[in-house]
């Protein structure tokens, strides 16, 4: 795999590592350092991880795919009711639940005004960036976020 296959895998926080070993190797770009870092810090306003344009999003429950949804296909909405682009009929789940988008390359899950909220890694959310492994909780259903 060659570099630029590999910086398209990483997260943010592991680019920041990554340039902050460069920055501290005292190469020609060291004066810069502070200065760059910052920048970069104040440039980043997600959390999230990048997914392949023509790629999915997966839900997994207990380790088997309960949802799958194209990033093509977005914004698509997830709900119990007839409405809902993609349906989730578990207990607590409202007819429409949440709204996932594309944000570039990016995805973001928005609640819509969810009786229980939406819950992504333990914490109620009005809108997030999604990265690989999230714990995403809706009603009483827990799904772990896949890219695929």
């Amino acid at each position: 795999m060659n570099a630029d296959a590999q910086c398209r895998n990483l997260s943010d926080n592991q680019i920041i590592e990554r340039l902050q070993d460069a920055a501290e190797a005292e190469d020609v770009f060291s004066a810069t350092r502070e200065w760059s870092l910052e920048k970069m810090r104040l440039s980043i306003h997600s959390r999230g991880d990048y997914f392949d344009r023509q790629g999915l999003v997966s839900f997994e429950r207990d380790g088997n795919e309960a949802l799958r949804v194209e990033l093509s296909s977005m914004p698509a909405t997830i709900g119990r009711g007839e409405k809902a682009d993609c349906k989730l009929d578990f207990g607590g789940v409202s007819r429409l639940h949440c709204r996932l988008e594309r944000v570039g390359n990016l995805v973001r899950i928005c609640d819509a005004g969810s009786k229980n909220g939406t819950i992504l890694n333990g914490k109620k959310i009005d809108f997030e960036d999604l990265c690989d492994g999230d714990e995403l909780q809706l009603g009483s259903v827990l799904l772990r976020i896949r890219r695929a």
